[in-house]
């Protein structure tokens, strides 16, 4: 296992964190990733209840002979999308490596806010299943990969514990920074410094009100003005806009703590580090012991950053690389 040393100057988890999707990154990485979004298909997946998907599909064989490895799907963060930067990093590593990528959209994000009439909430589990599984049918090949951010981490992870009972075929799943216990995340944000709390009430109030352009009979328009903080975003969204009574019901509803992963059979990588402002590394402890799961601590790395160096390229999505390259290679004959 490599481990992550950050360049000089890098090691502070707040410039990590903060550099991850500001700066020059923003410049660098979706230039870096010119022959994965050139290539990109855009397609759409549908689910048996009907939830529609939005994701991008670069073939391997549109940028090398080499015969594909399999399918990787990425999985973005809250508020990300199949372009964040760090998912253009990861898709453009494994599409290198071998791999045809998958970049799929969460509910009401990216550009899919018209796709589907009721919002997201991250109770929404099984359409990111079915997804999955309809991608894996339809791309899939030899040896087929599931990895995620932060929330799409929490997704990741949690289509892992179900991948075997849902007919899943999925060889490995690795998550990096995955959102453990959603109460104790949201308390971090509340209070931490006010720069993270801030970025995701503008994003969130960003997506909202492109739900509504597309879905004007929504009424929480009036409200959206009035809510500040995430805790009233949230008490505002969970009692009106899904079935919990209670908000902190709702955050347990998707925690991946205690004993939600003791039936594990899908080979699954947890990464993350020990200075990350979100996700507090002593809840790994409270994960349930699995044969299946593999946990790799860093010292250093802030939140679904690992910025290794000066170009300010990822770490992380090399680690994926790794593991996936070590699976395939340990899957074939």
């Amino acid at each position: 296992m490599s481990s992550f040393r950050p360049a000089r100057g890098l090691s502070n988890p707040h410039l990590q964190s903060i550099l991850s999707s500001m700066g020059p990154r923003k410049i660098l990485e979706p230039q870096r990733a010119k022959l994965l979004t050139k290539h990109a298909k855009e397609v759409v997946i549908e689910t048996p209840e009907g939830v529609k998907l939005l994701a991008y599909l670069t073939k391997h064989s549109s940028v090398s002979s080499a015969q594909t490895k399999g399918l990787a799907i990425i999985l973005h963060g809250w508020e990300g999308s199949s372009d964040s930067l760090y998912v253009l990093s990861t898709g453009r590593k494994l599409l290198s490596a071998g791999y045809d990528v998958l970049r799929l959209n969460l509910r009401d994000h990216g550009d899919s806010h018209h796709l589907n009439d009721e919002v997201f909430n991250s109770t929404r589990l099984q359409e990111v299943l079915d997804a999955v599984k309809l991608a894996c049918e339809a791309w899939g090949g030899q040896h087929n990969l599931l990895c995620g951010y932060s929330l799409g981490g929490n997704f990741s992870v949690r289509v892992a514990r179900f991948a075997n009972e849902a007919s899943i075929n999925l060889h490995q799943v690795v998550a990096i920074c995955p959102v453990l216990h959603p109460p104790t995340t949201m308390e971090a944000l509340n209070n931490g410094i006010s720069l993270y709390e801030q970025y995701f009430v503008r994003k969130w109030k960003k997506s909202l009100n492109t739900k509504l352009s597309h879905f004007p009979s929504l009424d929480f328009g009036p409200a959206l003005p009035k809510l500040k903080t995430l805790d009233q975003m949230n008490d505002f969204f969970v009692l009106g806009y899904t079935d919990f009574a209670q908000t902190n019901d709702y955050f347990e509803a998707y925690a991946i703590v205690g004993d939600f992963l003791a039936d594990l059979k899908t080979p699954t990588t947890i990464i993350t580090s020990a200075d990350d402002p979100m996700i507090p590394p002593a809840q790994l402890g409270e994960l349930a012991k699995s044969d299946y799961l593999s946990i790799e601590l860093q010292q250093f790395g802030g939140h679904c950053a690992f910025i290794k160096d000066w170009s300010f390229d990822s770490w992380a999505s090399d680690r994926i690389v790794e593991i996936a390259q070590s699976s395939f290679a340990h899957q074939s004959p």
